[in-house]
């Protein structure tokens, strides 16, 4: 089965997103939203693949994890389908709705709830990993979700974290979320008004809070008491190259044809200068860390 088309595999699931089209403010704008929800399922097995090449000593069989923001489960079906015991938390009821039926068409067992991240309703010390992706710039505590994934976490147990980079180049000129440039740059009082009015998104549909910088998540995360196992320029190079290798699942036109120059070529992800350039152009902040003691 194809980790990035797999209409064969969910059909009632593809339904039932095509189903909000026609509710949606701009119907190109609704593809992009559809896609990131289609391709959390190939998201998840980068993310399993990603985890057994940097922190080998953790076991995914039987390891218990939790996805956190887990949208309409893509990312736990496919931890799933790995063999651990996975879970979700999402606070919108719909997308609850959309992993479950998705998680049944996969054939497997995913603990799907609908709650908030700064309020988990997990014992403390149940995981061995929590997956906290591109999600932490939509809570409305930073620090306390922080410190609710580090209270249900096990001794040494594993963050993987990402968020967009608000000031890289590529997110200047095309807004990580809604696909508009330079709405990064607006204070968030704008950001909302340009959105909802300018944009027709309607009212009460932004949900984007500040995006921390890096030093900012540092910062959080020495705070909650988490310790950086892996830095965010060595996994985003790794994205990269991994993208990379794939041009066929990169959007047609120029990005496609630069994946396909740069999948034959070493020296734009070993050099020094050119993985700089790739963490300021257009690089996210992906972090492995691991709760201390």
């Amino acid at each position: 089965m194809s980790r990035t088309d797999t209409s064969d595999v969910e059909p009632r699931y593809l339904a039932l997103l095509e189903a909000e089209r026609g509710a949606w403010w701009d119907s190109a704008n609704f593809d992009t939203w559809k896609n990131l929800y289609v391709s959390e399922y190939a998201r998840g097995h980068y993310v399993v693949d990603t985890l057994r090449k940097y922190v080998p000593d953790l076991l995914i069989p039987g390891a218990h994890v939790l996805d956190v923001g887990c949208g309409d489960a893509g990312v736990p079906i496919a931890f799933a389908e790995a063999g651990a015991r996975a879970a979700g938390i999402e606070p919108h009821e719909p997308s609850v709705h959309r992993g479950r039926v998705r998680a049944e068409e996969h054939g497997v067992e995913v603990d799907l709830r609908q709650g908030l991240a700064e309020e988990l309703p997990y014992a403390d010390a149940s995981f061995d990993l929590v997956i906290l992706d591109n999600v932490l710039e939509h809570v409305r505590d930073q620090a306390r979700t922080l410190t609710e994934i580090r209270r249900v976490l096990r001794p040494q147990g594993l963050l993987y974290m990402v968020t967009p980079k608000p000031l890289s180049l590529y997110s200047l000129w095309n807004d990580p979320h809604y696909d508009l440039a330079g709405l990064v740059l607006l204070p968030r009082r704008l950001q909302i008004w340009y959105f909802e009015e300018v944009r027709g998104g309607g009212e009460g549909t932004y949900d984007v809070g500040t995006i921390p910088t890096r030093w900012r998540l540092r910062r959080l995360l020495k705070r909650a008491g988490f310790e950086t196992v892996v830095g965010p320029r060595e996994l985003w190079v790794h994205y990269l190259r991994e993208r990379i290798a794939r041009p066929e699942e990169v959007r047609p036109g120029l990005k496609r044809r630069l994946s396909s120059w740069l999948r034959e070529r070493r020296w734009p992800f070993e050099s020094r200068v050119m993985r700089w350039f790739w963490d300021v152009a257009i690089g996210s902040n992906f972090f492995i860390a691991r709760r201390g003691p």
